[in-house]
């Protein structure tokens, strides 16, 4: 030891290398002793829930609920809490972090250990706090506090953050917040695991990993055929980049222009986002953003403003995407000459060809017209090697979005209701056109259902009086009353 160290660490451990051969489920503690006297013990648990903690599978726990509230050092009690979405600057002392998670493991008791982690908007760790919970058999809902902050106001700068709660090294899930110049109550929507629609994804920080990258596109509902071709392109770029570190000489560059077919509301405008986050961590993109532009933003009214457009909309994507949504607008006719939205694609083919580089194009919109705007021009062909076939959801998949919906608008169905919402999603599947709104659809059943309720509530007397769950609760009528297509009433001509 020496005499300029004020704090001496020393790390012993125990057991073997061979996973799950010393340590059992149990209740253990380590004794610490100096000169022979014992000065500390410490406790820990070794849990066994019946099979391993994975990315889609967790034997102990289900995150319900997440939600933020204000306080002192000492917390306050449930029925003094303020939730809030949006916290004041200046007058924010700690933020508590309201876990209420579904016991899954019944059949015994057992210590839960949880990690509420804030970070600001540059992925920097604010705080971290550990709670070590003892779940008893009867429990089927526990609801855990933790905070992060100071009693001396103003410790928190504004800025975007996000709460996030991890269990087992795994993330259950990601609440943001933002500190601004009020308070706004409210909550905004949890992001769990398997439950986010692409539509409902946070456009958070680029400069964050690769794992944690492709992480946030495996937890959105559905796209398993997109999630593997982004998975398989994404090996493929790599594989190219270690051949070129090692000497090989490829015949181009590595081409990252996309194509992405589907129709609306299937995520085409979040995977573009990811993929501009991608392209960034493998080194092909300086910044990764997204420009998103569609036919307006590109093609000028008269002769000489077209080209200005398009390269200043080029110049602001450099270094990340430039998204055209709905691209097969720019050719309307494979006859009209006249057309500027063809000197938009010339430009391009050219900029793709041997432009300045720095930039990854991603064309979008329905699969026949997309097929036209392909062959439109032979050059476009080449440029695009890589497409993207967006299916639509399933009924199953967009029920999980109808329920992730629900969250976000802060209503809950009732078991009636949530049958009536899954007959009207199969119903809308089956009888589909290439205009069926996919995730957009399962929103605004919910939007309309929420309207229905509101308007129910509001017809009876005194609605200030009634409880947070009467506010909350969609019944099966409000569902029976949503109208997708407005009926005609015929004229009585005798």
């Amino acid at each position: 030891m020496s005499k300029y160290d004020n704090v001496i660490y020393v790390r012993e451990g125990w057991g073997n290398k061979k996973e799950g051969a010393f340590w059992k489920k149990g209740t253990y503690y380590w004794e610490a002793y100096v000169d022979g006297e014992k000065v500390a013990t410490k406790y820990f648990y070794i849990e066994d829930g019946g099979s391993e903690v994975t990315f889609d599978n967790n034997p102990y726990i289900e995150l319900h609920s997440l939600k933020l509230y204000e306080g002192p050092y000492d917390d306050i009690p449930e029925i003094d809490r303020v939730y809030y979405k949006q916290f004041h600057g200046e007058e924010t002392r700690y933020i508590y972090a309201e876990i209420v998670f579904k016991n899954l493991n019944l059949n015994k008791a057992w210590q839960c250990e949880l990690f509420a982690k804030f970070y600001n908007n540059a992925r920097e760790l604010k705080g971290q706090i550990v709670r070590l919970h003892r779940v008893e058999k009867k429990d089927e809902f526990v609801t855990i506090t933790a905070g992060w902050g100071s009693n001396v106001k103003g410790s928190w700068r504004n800025d975007q953050y996000t709460c996030e709660i991890v269990f087992m090294d795994k993330l259950l899930g990601v609440l943001p917040f933002e500190l601004a110049d009020d308070f706004e109550e409210g909550s905004n929507p949890l992001l769990l695991p398997g439950q986010i629609p692409a539509a409902a994804v946070v456009d958070d920080d680029p400069d964050v990993s690769f794992d944690n990258v492709m992480g946030k596109l495996e937890v959105l509902i559905g796209l398993s055929h997109i999630k593997q071709k982004v998975r398989d392109h994404a090996q493929y770029l790599q594989f190219l980049q270690i051949r070129k570190e090692r000497g090989f000489e490829e015949d181009s560059q590595i081409n990252v222009h996309s194509v992405f077919v589907g129709n609306p509301g299937t995520g085409k405008t979040t995977v573009a986002k990811m993929m501009g986050r991608l392209y960034k961590k493998m080194g092909l993109l300086s910044k990764g953003h997204v420009h998103e532009v569609d036919r307006v933003d590109l093609v000028g009214e008269y002769i000489g403003q077209t080209a200005p457009k398009v390269k200043d909309a080029i110049e602001k994507a450099r270094g990340g995407v430039l998204f055209i949504d709905e691209a097969y607008s720019l050719v309307r006719s494979v006859d009209d000459t006249k057309d500027f939205g063809r000197e938009v694609v010339e430009i391009l083919v050219k900029e793709m060809g041997n432009g300045a580089g720095d930039l990854a194009v991603i064309v979008a919109g329905y699969p026949k017209e997309m097929k036209h705007f392909i062959d439109s021009n032979p050059g476009l062909r080449s440029r695009f090697k890589h497409i993207f076939e967006f299916p639509d959801y399933l009924p199953q998949e967009l029920s999980q979005i109808a329920d992730f919906a629900a969250h976000d608008k802060g209503i809950v169905l009732s078991p009636n209701a949530k049958k009536r919402v899954d007959e009207i999603i199969t119903e809308a599947y089956r009888n589909r056109d290439r205009t069926f709104g996919n995730a957009r659809f399962a929103y605004d059943v919910l939007d309309q259902a929420k309207i229905n309720m509101g308007l129910r509530l509001m017809s009876m007397d005194n609605p200030k009086e009634l409880t947070v769950d009467e506010l909350s609760l969609v019944s099966s009528h409000d569902v029976e009353k949503i109208q997708l297509k407005t009926k005609r009433i015929l004229p009585n001509i005798p």
